[in-house]
């Protein structure tokens, strides 16, 4: 779809961006809010550069429709008004800028390619000296961009893909338009490393409108899908289009599995760094975490008892590494490999057992699958609820184990069973609920793990019950957020869905991790108009 459709789409004729720039400068840079509105809608172009540009920030000003009845408020109240109306409008200012600048990206790509594809056709047929065509061009566009060589090949490959001749043409468009981020785009084209065209453009289709569905296709009002969400969106639909990539790139991982040490000169500190299976892994730092916690909570007693300040205590994260060097140093030699069906050990167990001492721990963490799935009639992926997808194979194999929880859920609609609550506080097991529904705090972006952040009402209690409706986790940062800065929260019950809204206006969702891929993902014909 072109801008011109999408601009007509809005029901409003284009603005003139050449006269408007004229007014705005004759004006001294001042501009109105539902102008900012409009040119919101239009889209970003080379022309919108320039009326941005002419636009004072200290000159933008609401317009009647955005202020309160004069006639009914008092003058101090209408001041704020107007201040906070201003700033409304600076946020859509900073938005144009953000769009503008996705849209300035997608010229460089194109540029970027158009260059590379030239230059490396003509050096190829002066030499044939190794891969000098290839390495002149990369360092050539290295100092342009004033990048290391390395990110510049990055760049280069990223930009065969992401331009208007490219596989990912689509995403290309979507970035032009400013309905997704540069980084959100070039990760687009990292995941496509191996994959066939026809995959290239499967996972396109499949992934591509979730991330564009976060701004009005008409006003363009919302902010755009966030590099952690469109990095777990395209983790899914590899997961279903790819499957034997991701088992030959978890083969490669299995054999990177190492510890290794870093001398920090300048510091006199050393840095320990582990490369495991991320089964492992998260039980591994889970069971740290919780050590640390009840060491850090028995200090800050003791320190509190003995009628001191416990300001000093250690925090979380020193708390962590005293942890882990004592429990290391002090351990005894028990082992937790398991055994396949030849003797030989594994590398992927449901649980990791520490020995220290003579006491071992035992470390669970959920794992949220469908019926199907842990029936063996299906394959889809499995969820280790707040680090993503999993292998069914694994999945499967990790559920047969009794020390782990199960969380069955409707392969449809990716909904887990009800549990309910009367009291502010939420019992254990609704708690659990909340946390497997909803692995991280529901922020668009945050990755803050549920179980360490913070149950908030999104309906204030005891207007608003205590249920799984009405309960969400948010980080500390967020929960202030919503609680003292004047954020809205909506939850869409059916979708799972959470919309959050700023003072200002602006809007921001947040997907439920879980919502299934579609089964039709690619359409028969050979052209098609964007997902968006």
């Amino acid at each position: 779809m072109s801008n011109l459709a999408l601009r007509a789409s809005t029901g409003e004729l284009p603005v003139d961006l050449v006269a408007l720039r004229e007014e705005v400068l004759a004006a001294g840079g001042a501009i109105g809010n539902d102008m900012l509105r409009q040119l919101l809608a239009q889209g970003p172009s080379w022309a919108m550069a320039g009326v941005l540009d002419a636009i004072d920030p200290d000159r933008v000003a609401p317009v009647e429709f955005d202020l309160p009845d004069p006639d009914a408020v008092s003058d101090h109240a209408m001041q704020v008004a107007v201040r906070e109306g201003a700033d409304a409008g600076r946020l859509i200012l900073l938005q144009l800028w953000k769009r503008q600048e996705a849209w300035t990206a997608s010229r460089s790509m194109t540029s970027s390619h158009a260059y590379a594809t030239s230059a490396m056709d003509r050096t190829g047929r002066e030499t044939s000296r190794f891969d000098v065509s290839r390495s002149g061009v990369v360092a050539e566009v290295g100092l342009v961009m004033g990048v290391h060589g390395s990110t510049a090949d990055v760049k280069i490959t990223q930009a065969g893909l992401l331009n208007p001749e490219g596989v990912l043409s689509t995403t290309h468009e979507a970035l032009a338009q400013g309905l997704i981020t540069e980084p959100v785009a070039r990760l687009m084209a990292d995941a496509m490393d191996g994959l066939s065209f026809e995959q290239m453009a499967r996972v396109e289709a499949m992934v591509l409108p979730r991330l564009v569905r976060h701004i009005d296709p008409v006003t363009r009002e919302g902010a755009p899908a966030g590099y952690s969400y469109a990095k777990d969106q395209l983790a899914r639909a590899l997961n279903r289009i790819a499957p034997e990539r991701a088992k030959e790139k978890h083969a490669r991982a299995m054999a990177k599995r190492g510890v290794k040490i870093r001398i920090l000169e300048e510091d006199g500190l050393a840095q320990i760094c582990l490369w495991t299976t991320k089964v492992q892994g998260i039980s591994f730092y889970e069971r740290i975490n919780e050590m640390a916690e009840a060491s850090q909570a028995a200090e800050r007693k003791a320190v509190e008892d003995s009628g001191h300040d416990a300001s000093g205590v250690r925090t979380i994260n020193q708390a962590r590494a005293d942890v882990l060097v004592k429990l290391v140093l002090n351990a005894g030699n028990t082992t937790s490999n398991g055994k396949d069906q030849q003797g030989q050990a594994t590398h992927e167990t449901a649980t990791t057992v520490i020995g220290c001492g003579n006491s071992s721990a035992r470390v669970s963490v959920g794992l949220l699958i469908d019926l199907p799935t842990i029936l063996a009639l299906r394959d889809n992926p499995a969820e280790l609820p707040g680090y993503g997808p999993l292998d069914p194979e694994l999945a499967r194999a990790l559920a047969a184990d009794n020390e782990w929880r199960r969380f069955l859920h409707d392969p449809i609609t990716g909904q887990i069973l009800d549990l309910g609550h009367t009291k502010y506080e939420p019992n254990k097991r609704l708690r659990e609920f909340i946390h497997a529904r909803d692995p991280k705090c529901t922020y668009p972006g945050c990755n803050h793990q549920a179980r360490r952040s913070q149950l908030d009402h999104i309906t204030p209690w005891p207007q608003g019950p205590t249920d799984r409706d009405n309960l969400h986790p948010l980080c500390v940062h967020h929960h202030n957020l919503k609680t003292h800065g004047n954020w809205q929260v909506t939850r869409d019950h059916d979708s799972g869905e959470t919309t959050w809204t700023s003072p200002r206006g602006l809007t921001a969702k947040a997907p439920h991790p879980y919502q299934p891929m579609p089964k039709t993902i690619w359409p028969d014909e050979d052209d098609g108009p964007p997902p968006f």
